[in-house]
């Protein structure tokens, strides 16, 4: 088995990418772009890179490559994408249709779960979209997690 560093993001970033096509060919979504940069003030000094987005369909979304329960830092990623999210609607006038999208039964569980971050979800009516990775992308993440050291033992409150 390869061994990775921790810094390396390079199987998330292929399983990212694998996400992201099976989630536009589940709903048909041709256009989505992927890791735009979206500017939110006039001066473009402040700007959201989400996973995808549609201007003409309204939509926006963030893709978790994780796999079991979220670690606080986890948590708090989400936490940022749901602000991130909210923002774009704010900023402009609008309501768009926003997903985070996992790979995980335990991360779909704890998101829509009873903790306060699935609370916000709900609330807020983002959706939460598993999507099943292939059984060798789903190995590949697991050994790439064990040698990161990314297994959460979080809470499912937090």
């Amino acid at each position: 088995m390869t061994k990775f560093m921790n810094g390396d993001s390079s199987t998330q970033q292929e399983i990212e990418n694998d996400l992201f096509k099976a989630f536009c060919e589940k709903y048909h979504y041709d256009t989505l772009e992927q890791n735009p940069t979206i500017y939110l003030n006039e001066e473009k000094t402040v700007y959201i890179k989400p996973d995808f987005y549609s201007e003409e369909k309204r939509i926006v979304g963030e893709i978790h490559t994780h796999k079991g329960k979220l670690k606080p830092a986890q948590r708090h990623k989400v936490a940022g994408d749901i602000l991130k999210m909210l923002l774009l609607d704010k900023v402009h006038y609008t309501t768009y249709t926003k997903y985070i999208v996992v790979c995980s039964d335990e991360e779909e569980k704890q998101l829509k779960g009873s903790s306060h971050l699935a609370f916000t979800l709900k609330t807020f009516e983002i959706e939460v979209e598993k999507i099943t990775l292939s059984e060798e992308l789903d190995k590949k993440l697991e050994e790439t997690m064990k040698n990161q050291d990314m297994y959460g033992k979080g809470t499912e409150n937090g």
